[in-house]
């Protein structure tokens, strides 16, 4: 997440969709004052009592309704079921002490893992994660995304929802509004995922129902298909 008062607008960073990278683009734009979450061994700014995956709620509701207005609130979402298939890439091929500081995962998480024989395979996983969902108090961490760049009536609150898919032509249209050029590549999360074919030959129905299931209004309002 970067709040910049410097240049007035505010990125939503959204898992599995480049937002590393182009934090890390933003970054040298921003001034002393501008809030930026850590990214990576990136220590970031001005972050404390920040989540990196702030929702725009949450950001209007701490900064105040018309500060928020003036600024250009922009987010980047992905394919729901490429999103997925990434987020199960990024657990399967984790190995600790890679991908920074904010990337790690906890002793005892590493030791289940360990434990449970993981990993396991894309199905197995997907079941893992609806079965944790049921249980109470957990959490389901399937990356939904819907209620971070929406109130709580489901009003859409960012002035843009870029497409992942389409974000290398998306840079040029960002740079004009930011009013400077962004050097824009994605180079960070992209060595996880082993399996580079299409996600319609990795999903099985059963997978292909439960991302859309779990992601239908993200479906509905990005036109996304499997």
């Amino acid at each position: 997440m970067i709040v910049s008062y410097k240049h007035k607008f505010i990125f939503v960073h959204l898992g599995r969709t480049g937002g590393r990278s182009l934090s890390e683009s933003l970054m040298p734009h921003c001034g002393a004052d501008d809030i930026i979450t850590p990214i990576g061994d990136l220590p970031g700014q001005n972050h404390r009592g920040w989540h990196r995956h702030e929702s725009a709620l949450s950001i209007r509701d701490r900064l105040g309704t018309d500060f928020f207005d003036q600024c250009y609130v922009f987010t980047v979402d992905r394919n729901p079921w490429d999103k997925v298939l990434s987020n199960y890439w990024a657990y399967k091929g984790y190995s600790h002490g890679r991908g920074g500081k904010t990337e790690q995962i906890p002793m005892m998480e590493r030791l289940w893992r360990a434990m449970s024989g993981y990993p396991w395979t894309f199905d197995a996983w997907l079941k893992y994660r609806e079965l944790k969902s049921k249980l109470p108090g957990a959490y389901t961490r399937f990356p939904v995304t819907y209620a971070k760049y929406t109130d709580t009536e489901g009003n859409i609150i960012v002035d843009k929802i870029f497409h992942y898919e389409q974000f290398q032509d998306g840079v040029e249209e960002l740079s004009a509004k930011l009013g400077f050029q962004i050097n824009w590549r994605q180079s960070q999360g992209v060595g996880t995922r082993k399996n580079r074919e299409s996600y319609k030959t990795q999903y099985s129905p059963y997978g292909t129902q439960l991302v859309a299931n779990v992601f239908s209004k993200e479906i509905e309002l990005l036109g996304y298909t499997f």
